[in-house]
């Protein structure tokens, strides 16, 4: 990771809920660091696809904007990249399941509250979504059913 993704963004204790765009780009930026030097998903991000970090940085922290604060920020397909990685490196339950790991434990360690408890409920929602809809397999911790992940509503307070 380049530029502004290479600042240390070791976690810092929980100080309370997630509040802001910034505490978002904060866990952001520290889960793909994580996700980077990670040796089952990290060659992904390293080998498999050329990522413009800045920017893919932004998209992320986009997306879970948009999920827990503040709706319509996000407004790509993620399934696409998805299914074009995909394409080039067959994904596996395993990389879902590491991914989760990774994601939970960034923001168990940086936060604490209901939205915090919102991003890792949606963590869990996009995993299954993207399980389903990329290697054809439904995720041991889903419910049977159509998987629906819905970014625009706006979280009750």
């Amino acid at each position: 990771m380049t530029g502004a993704a290479q600042r240390s963004t070791a976690p810092r204790p929980a100080h309370g809920d997630i509040r802001t765009r910034e505490d978002i780009a904060f866990v952001v930026r520290a889960f793909y660091e994580r996700v980077v030097s990670d040796p089952l998903i990290g060659p992904l991000f390293t080998r498999t696809v050329s990522v413009d970090w800045p920017a893919h940085l932004r998209v992320m922290t986009d997306f879970w904007e948009s999920s827990l604060l503040t709706p319509g920020v996000y407004r790509r397909n993620a399934l696409r990249p998805h299914r074009a990685l995909h394409a080039g490196d067959p994904l596996r339950e395993e990389h879902f399941d590491r991914w989760l790991l990774l994601w939970t434990t960034t923001v168990g360690q940086m936060h604490s509250g209901p939205v915090a408890d919102r991003a890792v409920a949606k963590a869990h929602a996009v995993a299954q979504a993207l399980a389903r809809n990329t290697i054809g397999t439904t995720r041991s911790d889903a419910a049977p059913g159509p998987v629906t992940v819905t970014i625009g509503t706006r979280p009750e307070h």
